[in-house]
């Protein structure tokens, strides 16, 4: 009798998208019949096994799912029923989608049933026709076209594989990372055993909220700079296996400067909620010592109105720019301002402090983790909702948007003045130490 497999992969979609070119692929061998046509290779459902990355990893072939939906059907409750790990990729050809194809999509997900959504990713083929371009170009170059609501629908779960290039391991190896399959097991099986912590980050441009992103998954997956105007223009989600779990990380614009209205920042703090289906574990407030303004106590004050009272039992507070600390003991610099130290009262206390300049420093992030479990525990072991975010409230809408006109017009303000004096200092820019609150007399 063959031993279990670690990990069931099951293919899934229309006839002639590259399923079995995808499973050979996946297990680096000529395992299941491959050609480029309109007609389906594969006539009834097959299975084939392999190790991968030190795991055994058996892989299921399906035929085309239109008019084979209840067998295929079958297979996948069946597989969702056992105590085996599996994945279901659901494949779409990136150079030719079509009606037909939307409907396959469709129909795999029928098949899976909602059981089965958490543990679905999009998997597109023929990556070799993006040629010089990203997949994240190619779906966001075309925001009226077919991609995007199947993208959504998966919830930004998604890969893309060159089956011409059969022998680059690295696009499975990362399918499987992005998808918390591929783990090293560190301790017992219990500290890698599927958990998943979604937080989402929020605060002003220039606080560090990219670049405690990258900190926080090992690796730069999202654009970072420094400097006052946001790096971060639109909500963006990015996922990776971080201390034995998969972590998702939400990075949000900050407050809008030049060319970014109040309205597409609150649409996209909604968005952030949507990105972290079925909902974030903790928002986190990210602030930069040295630099707390009345901006950010405005924010945090919005953030109450935007989600409500729920929110502040899954809110925390990190603190970037850790160096500046300098031997400073980080509890004293809390009690010794006021707006600070309301500001972490009303997150329950919670905080956590990075230095984004050691990112090989995992002990800062294993202490957020922590911080975030804890909180995640008193919570009774839930992640905030939808149904706790009122977002169809129109008298809260007007609030909101009232309040981020506000803080644009005071954030223009700061903005002119730090021009103005630039300006008088053309020839020798001043260096600036900036105290850890800025006068409110700026607003």
């Amino acid at each position: 009798m063959d031993p279990k497999p670690d990990l069931t992969i099951v293919l899934l979609g229309n006839t002639g998208v590259g399923k079995s070119a995808a499973g050979n692929t996946i297990l680096g061998r000529k395992a299941f019949v491959s050609k480029k046509s309109f007609k389906s290779e594969t006539k009834e459902i097959s299975e084939e096994k392999s190790e991968v990355f030190g795991k055994q990893i058996s892989v299921i072939d399906t035929p085309g799912i239109i008019g084979s939906e209840e067998v295929i059907k079958a297979r996948c409750q069946s597989l969702l029923q056992s105590s085996g790990e599996c994945l279901f990729l659901v494949v779409v050809k990136i150079d030719r989608f079509t009606i037909e194809q939307n409907t396959a999509v469709d129909k795999a997900l029928q098949a899976m049933g909602e059981n089965g959504l958490d543990k679905c990713f999009l998997l597109f083929t023929s990556g070799d026709t993006l040629e010089h371009i990203s997949l994240e170009e190619f779906i966001k170059d075309d925001p009226d076209g077919p991609l995007k609501p199947i993208v959504e629908k998966f919830q930004e779960r998604y890969h893309l594989f060159n089956n011409e290039d059969t022998t680059s391991k690295e696009q499975v190896r990362q399918l499987l990372e992005k998808a918390g399959t591929l783990r090293e097991d560190v301790g017992p099986p219990a500290a890698s055993s599927g958990k998943q912590t979604r937080m989402v980050l929020l605060g002003l441009p220039g606080g560090g909220k990219s670049s405690s992103g990258n900190t926080i998954l090992g690796s730069d997956q999202f654009e970072s700079d420094c400097g006052f105007n946001p790096v971060s223009t639109e909500t963006v989600s990015k996922t990776a296996t971080v201390e034995g779990r998969q972590v998702t990380v939400v990075d949000t614009p900050g407050i809008p400067g030049d060319g970014f209205s109040p309205k597409q920042l609150f649409e996209e703090i909604m968005k952030s909620i949507r990105e972290a289906k079925p909902g974030p574990h903790a928002f986190v407030i990210v602030v930069r010592l040295g630099r707390i303004t009345p901006a950010e106590i405005e924010m945090f004050n919005m953030l109450k109105k935007l989600f409500g009272k729920d929110a502040l039992k899954y809110a925390m507070v990190l603190f970037t720019h850790g160096d500046q600390l300098k031997g400073q003991s980080i509890d004293e610099l809390i009690k010794s301002n006021p707006h600070v130290s309301d500001l972490v009262s009303m997150c329950g206390g919670r905080y956590s402090v990075f230095d984004n300049k050691q990112t090989g420093n995992r002990q800062q992030v294993g202490e957020l983790l922590g911080t975030i479990d804890k909180m995640v525990t008193d919570n009774g072991g839930q992640h905030y909702t939808n149904e706790m975010f009122k977002e169809d409230q129109p008298s809260l809408r007007k609030s909101i948007k009232k309040r981020w006109l506000a803080v644009q017009e005071w954030w223009e303000k700061l903005i002119q003045k730090i021009k103005g004096i630039l300006k008088t200092f053309k020839n020798k820019p001043p260096v600036f130490e900036m105290p850890l609150i800025v006068n409110s007399s700026l607003s």
